[in-house]
This record gives structure tokens, C-alpha cells and sequence, in this order.
């Protein structure tokens, strides 16, 4: 029986174009040439897909569904995921939600297995020994061997912090929690700084600032906190108030804007605010929040699309994908117009 590897080979494209093109990967951008010398090579070799046949994943999320709940980020990733997982023939057979002791310890061998957020080298490592085929998704932890599709938080951070410099914005308040990765028993591990907190540091470090960081929750209400905190700090003659703001998400930089404005703090001409996610609660007000776009919707598709094409064995070696998010100017940080 014909392969999509032969099909491949006969057309002069990789497995994965083949693959995309059976599975009618709306995403799939060839000429209209190329994809109809594929589709007649595999009418001419009466080429089968085996469509009947639904490869079965499990998906784990390394939070809670509490904290997914919260976190419209992770909700919004996991919901693309689901989608594009039906789009491309994956059955999910269950979403486990983390902390959940015994989940990961007790896993069996299954065809495909699909790793949210912040998990342990060794936690990763026993996953894909049980898994036919593996992606990480937005984690940075580095594991030989292992696709992943992530985005370029470290670079981004880097942009926002020196486009704070050069508007002369030196004093640079950054305010969100730990990150807490997840063991191979489903438990709480340990404290992960984040990525975005790590860039915080080194970025500051080389420019010779003095660090500023408030550890909150991940909600309105704790942005709210963390804006009192700054406040009372503000009564303490030796402490110099921030004249910018990194919030790790927007519902963090949400409350702090609102308790920020409503304490008669200006923005962004006393403090400039960016965020993270561009989420619809960075619109739905005055001021209105600067935010990084990033693209569960894109991070999602390359993910499954990943998956997929190793159970179909159209691809081989390790892949690592970088979605890329971007600056969205509102109120609280706008654009300089030249």
C-alpha cells in the first residue's frame, strides 16, 4: 500500500505538506501547482487516508482547572487545542488538570500525549516513554529530543523593557507569581521563575537598575493588591514610585490600572502599564491596556498539526516551533508616533 512518505518523494515536498494537504489543513499555504500534483499522485496511486481511524491523545495541563478557570489565557489555549484537534482526526481521549496526584504516575502506554505549561525535566522525560508521539506546548524546559511549539516571551520582554529605556522609563516595576512546575507524581514541585521575570532580571542587571518586583496571584483582584502595595511603598520616602509597569498577565494589569487611576495616579503620563495576552478586558475600560498578543489560536494549530504528523509518521527529527507574539499599543503605553 502506498505511503505519504512515497507520495512525498514522488512530488518533491516533505511528508508533512502531503499529510496537510489529506487532512485539508486550511493553514497549508503551497501553489495551486504543487497541491495538484500531490492530489493526483494520490488519486493515481489509490492512495487511501485511513480517515475512519482516530488517533487517540490525552492532553495535560500543568494547572489546576481551578486555575485555568482564572486564567483566560490557558482557558483559551485549551479550548484551540480541543478545536484543532478535532480539525485533524485526534480523539482526545481525557484532559488531565494538574496538581493531581498519581495522574502522571500511573499513565500507561498510549499513542499520543500533548504537555501544557511548566513541567519537570524528568516529568517530561517518563511522558514520552509512554507516549508513541510528544509535544510541549509553551513550556521552555529544555529536553533533548522533544517537540515544542512556544513563543518568543524572552524576546518580546526584552523589546518592551528597552522600548520602556528609551522613552526614559528607568524605573521599571515588574508585578506577577511564581510559576510552579509539576512532578512526575502530578504534584506541586517547586517555584519556576518565569521566563518573562528571568528576561526582567537580566535585562536590569546589565543596565544597572535596581530590581522591583511584587509577587501577586494571577487575577483583577491581585492587581488591585499589588497596586496598594506600590501606593503605601510610595509613603516611604526612600522607595521611588515605578514610572513603568510589566504585569505578567492582563487581568493582573487590569486591577492595577483601575486601583492605579482611582488613586489619582496618571496613565500612562505617571506610569505606563503593558500586560500580557491582549485578552478583551484590556479594551473594555479607560484607560484602555497595552498588552502582548500571543496567539493561542496559531500556538494551538502548530501544536496539533505537530502531533498529527508524528502518528502519521510524515515527519521525523525534532522539531521546535516559535510562534511569535507581538505589541498591541492602547492607552497605557502608546505608540510614538514619528
Amino acid at each position: 500500500m502506498t505511503t505519504i512518505r512515497e507520495i512525498a518523494k514522488q512530488a518533491g515536498v516533505s511528508p508533512a505538506v502531503v499529510s496537510r494537504i489529506i487532512n485539508r489543513d486550511p493553514a497549508l499555504r503551497v501553489s495551486a501547482k504543487t497541491r495538484s500534483k500531490i492530489q493526483q499522485i494520490i488519486k493515481e496511486t489509490n492512495y487511501v487516508p485511513k480517515s475512519g481511524i482516530r488517533n487517540e491523545i490525552i492532553v495535560l495541563m500543568a494547572i489546576s482547572q481551578q486555575r485555568q478557570a482564572q486564567d483566560l489565557y490557558f482557558s483559551n489555549l485549551h479550548s484551540a487545542i480541543l478545536h484543532y484537534c478535532k480539525c485533524n482526526n485526534l480523539k482526545v481521549l481525557k484532559t488531565i488538570w494538574l496538581p493531581n496526584e498519581n495522574q502522571i504516575a500511573n499513565l500507561t502506554r498510549f499513542k499520543g500525549a500533548m504537555m501544557v505549561g511548566p513541567f519537570t525535566a524528568s516529568t517530561i522525560v517518563k511522558v514520552k516513554k509512554v507516549a508513541r508521539s510528544f509535544v510541549l506546548v509553551d513550556d521552555n524546559t529544555n529536553v533533548p529530543e522533544t517537540n515544542q511549539v512556544k513563543s518568543n516571551f524572552d524576546t518580546i520582554t526584552n523589546a518592551v523593557l528597552t522600548n520602556f529605556w528609551q522613552r526614559s522609563r528607568e524605573k521599571i516595576t515588574f508585578v506577577g507569581g511564581p510559576i510552579t512546575r509539576i512532578s512526575g507524581a502530578g504534584t506541586n514541585w517547586g517555584d519556576l521563575i518565569d521566563i518573562r521575570l528571568a528576561t526582567y532580571y537580566d535585562w536590569i542587571k546589565k543596565h544597572a537598575f535596581a530590581p522591583d518586583i511584587i509577587n501577586v496571584g494571577l487575577t483583577i483582584d491581585d492587581g488591585r493588591k499589588a497596586a496598594e502595595q506600590l501606593i503605601a511603598r510610595k509613603m516611604n520616602r526612600p522607595y521611588t514610585f515605578p514610572n513603568a509597569i510589566i504585569a505578567l498577565n492582563d487581568m493582573i494589569a487590569r486591577g492595577l490600572v483601575d486601583q492605579l487611576a482611582a488613586s489619582g495616579i496618571r496613565i500612562p503620563q505617571d506610569v505606563t502599564v503593558i500586560g500580557f495576552d491582549d485578552l478583551s478586558i484590556t479594551r473594555i475600560r479607560k484607560p484602555t491596556i497595552t498588552s502582548v498578543n500571543i496567539p493561542t489560536n496559531e500556538i494551538a494549530n502548530a501544536a496539533v498539526r505537530l502531533l498529527r504528523d508524528q502518528l502519521n509518521h510524515s515527519i521525523c527529527g525534532t522539531n521546535i516551533i516559535t510562534v511569535p507574539g507581538k505589541l498591541v499599543y492602547r492607552d497605557s503605553f502608546p505608540k510614538v508616533i514619528r
